[in-house]
């Protein structure tokens, strides 16, 4: 299964390499767009409308035109193409072509694309390690909460967290409090009170951590958003990671500190909650 829509037109297996952009689009020059990464389970893209609405909102603070009807067709078809098997949706929006320069045309005429991949097998709720990275989040920066196609900061704490063998970086901001991690939103967990860094830290809008922001309550566990430093992290009774497509992924290891819960504790019964949530909402389950 692989397949790709560029500007609404199809593109399936082999034919999917042979798209090409406009050598002035401004995505590929400038990082000039915007994209959003979700599941498709059982035909359903699972929690496109508040992709969309994230989309939506990041468009308009950085003055993006975006044609929804046209991008609404693209992700009900290409799910439709997935065949009922489980895939990665991925869709980016840029500017478009533009002349030289740093200012954009004054009509734009954006790109849309999407493609369709399996998702691999295991990837949901896997374990992962985490290294602080050198590099900080900008926190005063508009590209901190949205996901822009420039993400080259992520892609060098990624390379850093790599060569130290572990699966991911955590990012700190400029004023030394914890922000996420190169792909995910953070949460300690001390008892059952689940806490995550705010927005104004730095921290993209993560459609996980909003689910997990709304229904925490539900299953049992206190949620809030409060700024948190680096050694309060790791005092914490355990450490999580939100991301659309890992779900939630259980921190083992942060900087050298390993986190030694069993394997029946509270992190455990948050993710055996959302299993049960995506499958009532999409008749399968992660």
């Amino acid at each position: 299964m692989k397949a790709a829509i560029l500007n609404g037109t199809l593109y399936q297996g082999d034919a999917c390499d042979s798209l090409t952009l406009s050598a002035s689009d401004r995505g590929f020059l400038l990082g000039d767009g915007l994209f959003e990464t979700l599941p498709v389970l059982n035909g359903q893209p699972l929690w496109w409308s508040d992709h969309k609405d994230r989309l939506t909102r990041s468009a308009r603070m950085i003055d993006l035109p975006l044609n929804m009807e046209l991008l609404d067709q693209m992700v009900v078809r290409l799910s439709a193409v997935s065949d009922g098997q489980s895939a990665i949706l991925r869709i980016a929006v840029s500017r478009g072509a533009g002349g030289r320069g740093l200012l954009p045309p004054d009509t734009p005429k954006p790109t849309l694309l999407a493609t369709l991949v399996p998702l691999p097998a295991g990837l949901a709720f896997a374990d992962v390690t985490l290294a602080t990275s050198t590099i900080r989040r900008n926190e005063h920066s508009v590209t901190a909460r949205i996901k822009s196609c420039n993400y080259l900061d992520n892609i060098l704490a990624a390379r850093e967290a790599e060569k130290a063998g572990v699966g991911d970086a955590l990012l700190l901001n400029t004023a030394g409090n914890v922000a996420c991690t190169t792909i995910g939103n953070l949460f300690a967990l001390e008892g059952n009170r689940l806490t995550t860094p705010p927005l104004a830290d730095g921290v993209l809008p993560g459609i996980l951590r909003s689910q997990l922001l709304a229904l925490a309550n539900r299953w049992g566990f206190e949620c809030r958003e409060a700024s948190i430093d680096l050694q309060t992290l790791k005092k914490a009774d355990g450490l999580l990671m939100t991301n659309s497509l890992r779900f939630i992924r259980r921190v083992t290891e942060l900087d050298g500190h390993r986190f030694t819960s069993p394997p029946d504790d509270e992190i455990a019964r948050l993710q055996s909650s959302l299993r049960q949530h995506v499958a009532t909402i999409t008749g399968t389950a992660p």
